[in-house]
C-alpha cells in the first residue's frame, strides 16, 4: 500500500495524497460535491416561464351553471337543438336521448315508448304501415277519412289506433298484447309523427296524456 512516507522514501521527494470520500463502490472530491449542490440550488431558484393564452373556444353546456330543478326531457333536450319543443310532459314518462329518427322520445310503464319524428311518404302510406306493423288490414282512402282527425304543431292529421301482436322490425321479436296509438299529420311535404307503443293496458292508460303532448308540441322558433 502506498503512504506518503513510502513516497519520500522512494522518490526522495513529499508525494501529495488527495483527500476523496468513499460513495459505494464510486469516489468524488469534496470540492466537485459543493459545486453539484450550489448548481441544484441555483436551478431551483429560476422563475418558471410566463405562459399566455391567445385562443378561446364557444361556452358550452359545461361551463353553464347547472339547473338542479331541470327535467330529464332539458337535459336530452338543451336549448337550441331539435325542431320540436316539448309542451305538457307527464311526470311519469322519462326522456330518452333523441336520434335520427326520433327528434323527442320518451319511455313509461314496463316498457311503453313515445316518439316523436318526421319523415317522408304521405299520410295513406304511414297509415297503413303502422297499421301493417300489427298484421291489421290497409284502408283505401275512405277508411283514412274515416279516421279521428288531429293536429300537430298547425298540421292536419289522423289518429291511428290498433291492437295485438307488434312486430316492431329492425330485427326485433314481436310482441303479444300490445298496441299502438298515435298521430300521422301533414306539414308541407313532410310527415310528422306522434307515435305511442306498448302494453295494451299501459298505452290506453295514457291516450289523453298523448293528446295533451300533442296538442302542445311546437317547432322551435315559434
Amino acid at each position: 500500500m502506498l503512504t506518503p512516507e513510502s513516497g519520500k522514501k522512494r522518490a526522495g521527494m513529499p508525494l501529495r495524497v488527495a483527500n476523496r470520500t468513499v460513495i459505494g463502490s464510486a469516489m468524488r472530491t469534496p470540492g466537485f460535491t459543493a459545486c453539484g449542490a450550489l448548481a441544484l440550488l441555483l436551478a431551483a431558484c429560476d422563475k418558471p416561464a410566463e405562459v399566455t393564452v391567445d385562443e378561446s373556444r364557444p361556452l358550452t353546456m359545461i361551463d353553464e351553471n347547472p339547473r338542479v330543478d331541470a327535467t330529464s326531457n332539458d337535459r336530452f333536450q338543451p336549448p337550441g337543438t331539435g325542431p320540436f319543443i316539448a309542451g305538457v310532459v307527464p311526470s311519469d314518462w322519462l326522456a330518452q336521448p333523441p336520434s335520427s329518427f326520433r327528434l323527442l322520445s320518451y319511455r313509461f310503464g314496463t316498457g311503453s315508448e313515445i316518439a316523436v319524428g318526421m319523415s317522408a311518404g304521405d299520410i295513406p302510406s304511414n297509415v297503413n304501415r303502422w297499421l301493417g306493423q300489427f298484421g291489421a288490414a290497409a284502408l283505401d282512402q275512405a277508411g283514412i277519412d274515416a279516421l279521428e282527425k288531429g293536429e300537430v304543431t298547425g298540421a292536419k292529421g289522423v289518429w291511428v289506433e290498433a291492437t295485438g301482436d307488434y312486430l316492431p322490425g329492425m330485427g326485433q321479436p314481436p310482441r303479444s298484447n300490445q298496441a299502438l296509438y298515435g298521430l300521422i299529420a301533414e306539414d308541407a311535404g313532410r310527415i310528422i309523427t306522434v307515435k305511442m307503443t306498448g302494453p295494451a293496458d299501459e298505452v290506453a292508460a295514457q291516450k289523453e296524456a298523448l293528446k295533451t303532448f300533442a296538442a302542445t308540441l311546437r317547432k322551435r322558433g315559434e
